[in-house]
C-alpha cells in the first residue's frame, strides 16, 4: 500500500506540556543538544509514520505534515514517541500534495470525477 499525505493539527494537552515541548533541549533535565534540520529529519522517521515538516508558533497548537499508510499509523507513531499524552491530534488526509521544496516532476492530482476524492 502506498503512503498517503496528512496534515495534522496537534494541540498541547496542557500549558505545562506546551512549555516542556518548547523548552530548548540544552535547558531540559537532562540537557541534550539541539538538532539541525538533517538530524531532525532523520529522527522524524518512525516505525509507523514519518513527519516531514512542522510549523510551531506561539499558540497552544502546531501543525505537521506526515506520510503514513493510514491515520492509525500516525497515532501509533505518536504513542511510540510518547507524545500521545502531550498532544491531542486531529488528522486531515490530503489527496493532493504539491511542493516547491520537493521540486519534482509529479503531475498535479485531481479527483477522477466530480470534486471529491
Amino acid at each position: 500500500m502506498a503512503h498517503k499525505h496528512f496534515i495534522c493539527t496537534h494541540t498541547f494537552s496542557s500549558e505545562n506540556n506546551r512549555r516542556l515541548f518548547l523548552t530548548p533541549p540544552e535547558k531540559r533535565t537532562p540537557p541534550t543538544k539541539r538538532l539541525n534540520e538533517k538530524e531532525w529529519s532523520k529522527a522524524s522517521k518512525g516505525t509507523y509514520a514519518i513527519c516531514l515538516q512542522t510549523w510551531v508558533g506561539n499558540d497552544d497548537f502546531f501543525f505537521c505534515h506526515w506520510i503514513a499508510k493510514d491515520e492509525d499509523q500516525i497515532y501509533k507513531q505518536l504513542e511510540a514517541w510518547e507524545l500521545n499524552h502531550i498532544v491531542n491530534t486531529l488528522i486531515h488526509p490530503m489527496n493532493r500534495f504539491m511542493s516547491a521544496y520537493r521540486n519534482s516532476d509529479e503531475i498535479e492530482q485531481f479527483p477522477e470525477s466530480g470534486d471529491k476524492w
